[in-house]
């Protein structure tokens, strides 16, 4: 009898026990959900917040900006002349057709050289607003890919501007001009066009992060890409036939062949990451 008692004290312990694992758990459980449903929340109180801490950020290069540009404007022509300078050679002078035309390239000058000077204080805030949200080895990437796509737009741009360019242009125009087709070339048209041609190619210099971010994600397999080599080649040059803003094969060319070895970089560079 008495042992069948203590069986029986046992078995109520036990689910006592139990009991109290199962509340404790479902404690958890709801705490977590109540935590998460915090989490998910996003009032417009804590929009406004974060646009706040947005706008505090972007004040230091807002500043810079104003102050780079205001500096550079008593000096937009000598800016302007630094930047026409690789095609003293190829253009021997530049007209305007409009009579607020000239004025305008001068202060988009200064505007260009300000954002140049400014872009890496907007970067360097934007960080410093995003990177708390972010894990320790998730800055480390990011830090990683940031200057990675820095340095090759640079690389991009400076290549694009300051070899293929002149080179392009030197054939267009001694190749198509004679005695009586000269060139006149309005100076808005040719610092649009030069800032396009730089832009496309410091695009295209971010093929390797593209490739690399495809196959870290899982979208496409590196073998894949391996095996699309010819495929890739004849895209390189569709890709520079559409986008480069000049007809002529060298431009093209001078475009298509950073594509193809940046293509096969992001792929030898990902077998090792």
């Amino acid at each position: 009898m008495s042992q069948s008692l203590e069986k029986d004290k046992k078995l109520e312990k036990r689910e006592n026990q139990s009991k109290e694992v199962g509340n404790e758990e479902e404690k958890k459980l709801n705490k977590e959900r109540e935590n998460q449903q915090s989490d998910d929340e996003i009032t417009l109180e804590t929009i406004l917040e974060y646009l706040e801490e947005l706008r505090k950020h972007l004040i230091i290069p807002t500043v810079v900006f104003i102050v780079m540009f205001l500096a550079s404007v008593p000096f937009s022509k000598k800016i302007l002349e630094m930047f026409l300078y690789p095609f003293r050679d190829i253009i021997s002078e530049f007209v305007f057709i409009k009579p607020f035309e000239s004025f305008w390239i001068h202060i988009k000058a200064s505007v260009y050289l300000s954002l140049f000077v400014s872009i890496p204080f907007f970067i360097w805030r934007i960080w410093l607003f995003v990177s708390p949200a972010l894990y320790e080895h998730e800055r480390k990437m990011a830090r990683a890919v940031i200057l990675v796509i820095s340095i090759l737009f640079i690389l991009g741009s400076t290549f694009g501007y300051f070899l293929v360019l002149p080179a392009s242009l030197r054939f267009l125009i001694n190749s198509f001009s004679s005695e009586k087709i000269k060139a006149m070339i309005t100076i808005s048209e040719f610092f649009s066009f030069c800032l396009k041609f730089s832009l496309i190619f410091g695009a295209a210099f971010q093929t390797p992060i593209i490739i690399i971010l495809l196959i870290k994600t899982g979208l496409v397999e590196r073998q894949t890409l391996v095996k699309m080599r010819p495929y890739s080649i004849v895209f390189a040059f569709i890709v520079s036939a559409i986008v480069t803003p000049t007809p002529d094969a060298l431009t093209q060319i001078a475009l298509a062949i950073p594509l193809i070895i940046l293509w096969e970089g992001g792929i030898f560079i990902a077998k090792f990451l």
